[in-house]
């Protein structure tokens, strides 16, 4: 359900409508007029002063607002439905929907192949890394999911890490990663701020960069890469 809220307008019979409807009909649903472009400020005033409940409320929210503060507030509700993150990366197909709180043991559940547990010891391994341009892994610290992921551009290795979260809550946290040879003689790391997953990730190659020959001398004979991964608080 949406909320009636300023600009409000009418039709040339009083009926009232926001700009939140006003652009999806064509004509007055009510009498079937045409819109005025008069604006009814009593009924603005008067949806300034209301107090309205999340539109997730239904989902576990039970926040209220204003009017003027409501729609800040949904863009960033935890309890806003999300969508599986798998599908997006265009690797496989789930229909998965549930809340933020939800996509660490869905993801642990269906795609745990695709998950890595935050704080062990042992490093991690891209196999023949000559034959990879994507790769990702998904990370779960502080209670956070985090993505993770390699992306080989011409002579560039780029390594990003986004945060599947409130959209302000990514530069709290940084990542170091840590490629090192299969003796754990020899190494070279990255380190940079988290990003936001849902703002960021049309651009893959903003942050982390590295020359992919300097990584491709610490492989093994078979072309395999170990890494490292560390996620930290901003400031601690």
């Amino acid at each position: 359900m949406e909320y009636m809220r300023p600009p409000i307008t009418s039709c040339a019979n009083g009926h009232n409508i926001c700009d939140v409807c006003k652009p999806k009909v064509p004509h007055c649903p009510t009498c079937r007029q045409q819109f005025l472009d008069t604006r009814n400020v009593a009924l603005e005033d008067l949806a300034r002063q209301e107090m309205y409940p999340c539109k997730y409320r239904s989902y576990g929210c039970a926040e209220v607002f204003a009017n003027d503060v409501i729609i800040d507030h949904q863009d960033r509700c935890w309890y806003c439905p999300q969508s599986c993150p798998v599908p997006g990366l265009k690797t496989q197909k789930c229909s998965w929907t549930g809340n933020y709180d939800q996509i660490e043991n869905h993801l642990k559940e269906e795609h745990h192949d695709k998950c890595h547990v935050h704080g062990e010891e042992e490093p991690r391994t891209v196999k023949r890394l000559h034959t990879v341009s994507f790769y990702f892994k998904f990370l779960f610290a502080f209670n956070e999911v985090f993505f993770q992921v390699f992306r080989r551009r011409d002579d560039k290795f780029y390594v990003s890490v986004y945060l599947i979260g409130h959209t302000d809550s990514a530069a709290k946290y940084e990542c170091r990663v840590e490629f090192v040879n299969a003796d754990n003689t020899e190494g070279v790391s990255v380190m940079h701020l988290a990003r936001s997953f849902n703002k960021e990730m049309h651009d893959l190659t903003k942050s982390g960069k590295l020359l992919y020959d300097v990584l491709s001398h610490l492989t093994n004979e078979e072309g395999d890469l170990n890494y490292k991964t560390q996620i930290l608080r901003v400031g601690v």
